[in-house]
């Protein structure tokens, strides 16, 4: 029966590990958990002291959340159509590199908001500079800034729980959201009268800008945290930046009109 149980067991494991291309990582830790799961079953047929049985729970605890967090992310990657492809496509590059795959995604859709931004002004010509210059604070400030905010706010804060994500939520409104904004309002004042007149800008918007983010980023993170899987996480907070980037785009050259 324990070897039955075994094989069973990583046979589900190794199928779920082939079809999320994580073999190696899956592979370890099934290693690790059914080696510690035979161990147990075979002191059982000795002795069930308390101390057993306490490893054994514990066993079986690691392995639920294996085949768990395994299904979770086969389900995942099941998306059908041309969508799905192109999410797993960039699920992959998000595998292979990271930051660079955030940098240029970034990039691209700062510069993407912005144009619309100008669209929505109605101005005479198309401002080239101001293009180049949001659409480099995309790729060159924010990604790394996301990518280590992230990082470091999931290992700070691990699980997802509803009182978790809103204390996500609520650090990145007080730390990160702020200093994303300083930027946007100080590429906009040097592109117009200079960076001396950058601390009136922020007297005068920032705590406007930070109070309509708490009714946009708090739901942004509990779509993120709770129903998408982590491969598509960066993807869809990108998509949402669309919209967040439209809106500091318009503000932070509220003034010159």
């Amino acid at each position: 029966d324990c070897q039955l149980h075994r094989l069973r067991v990583h046979r589900r494991v190794a199928k779920a590990a082939k079809q999320t291309k994580r073999s190696g990582q899956f592979a370890l830790l099934s290693h690790r958990v059914l080696l510690q799961t035979a161990r147990s079953r075979r002191a059982s047929t000795t002795t069930r002291t308390p101390s057993t049985r306490h490893k054994q729970a514990k066993m079986r605890r690691k392995l639920a959340a294996l085949l768990l967090a395994a299904a979770k992310t086969t389900n995942a990657l099941r998306v059908p159509g041309a969508l799905g492809a192109a999410a797993r496509t960039y699920a992959q590059c998000m595998d292979k590199a990271p930051l660079a795959t955030k940098a240029a995604t970034s990039a691209a859709i700062f510069g993407a908001s912005d144009a619309c931004a100008q669209k929505l002004e109605q101005v005479k010509e198309p401002d080239a500079t101001r293009l180049l210059t949001t659409t480099a604070i995309g790729g060159l400030y924010f990604a790394p800034a996301a990518h280590v905010w992230y990082a470091q706010i999931t290992k700070l804060i691990p699980k997802n729980g509803l009182k978790e994500i809103l204390t996500k939520a609520l650090l990145g409104q007080i730390f990160f959201g702020p200093l994303v904004t300083i930027v946007f309002f100080a590429a906009a004042c040097a592109q117009g009268e200079g960076l001396k007149t950058l601390p009136a800008k922020i007297k005068a918007d920032l705590l406007q800008v930070q109070i309509a983010g708490v009714g946009f980023w708090p739901f942004v993170d509990l779509i993120s945290y709770a129903f998408i899987p982590i491969a598509y996480i960066p993807l869809f907070v990108n998509c949402a930046s669309f919209v967040w980037t439209i809106f500091l785009s318009l503000k932070s050259r509220g003034a010159k009109k």
